[in-house]
């Protein structure tokens, strides 16, 4: 069993207790058991290698930000809709290195409403993003509006940081 392994079944157990909502050590030695038996029927299929390069404990608290972002494009789609839209297809490049943080990031843009994953071709991810009328449609505005706050969170998760 590997670091990693390990590392991956810590989280997972810890995540088992909280969704238990009580510590006790019965539900901490059935959370063990559980994760640790899941990750060994399906090491072959974990992608535990394109993650070796990610700070887990950075990165624990972009669910809580994502939430964050999430009602704010939500409150912005209200206004963008009560106020006249419009609809452009975007191309912008992302600057994370890491395959699965590129993948969190797109499936993140896409949770946010208003915006929608085409395609993720290496660094290049097209768009399709409903804006405000009166808002620029060039790849420079989309990336500034669209990517640009949850990119910079999921870069100080990428070890080696610029």
């Amino acid at each position: 069993m590997t670091k990693r392994m390990i590392v991956a079944g810590a989280a997972l157990t810890l995540v088992w207790i909280i969704l238990m909502e009580r510590f006790s050590w019965v539900n901490l030695a059935v959370g063990a058991v559980v994760s640790f038996g899941c990750l060994a029927l399906f090491a072959k299929f974990l992608p535990l290698s394109q993650i070796e390069h990610v700070n887990f404990f950075k990165l624990a608290t972009f669910p809580f930000y994502l939430i964050g972002q999430i009602y704010l494009a939500g409150f912005y789609m209200i206004k963008v809709i009560l106020t006249g839209a419009t609809v452009d297809i975007v191309t912008v490049k992302t600057k994370l290195r890491n395959e699965a943080l590129r993948v969190m990031l797109v499936d993140s843009i896409t949770l946010t409403p208003g915006s929608i994953l085409l395609e993720l071709k290496d660094e290049l991810v097209t768009l399709l993003w409903i804006r405000d009328k009166h808002t620029p449609g060039d790849a420079e505005t989309a990336d500034k509006l669209l990517k640009e706050r949850l990119e910079r969170r999921l870069q100080k998760a990428e070890k080696g940081e610029r």
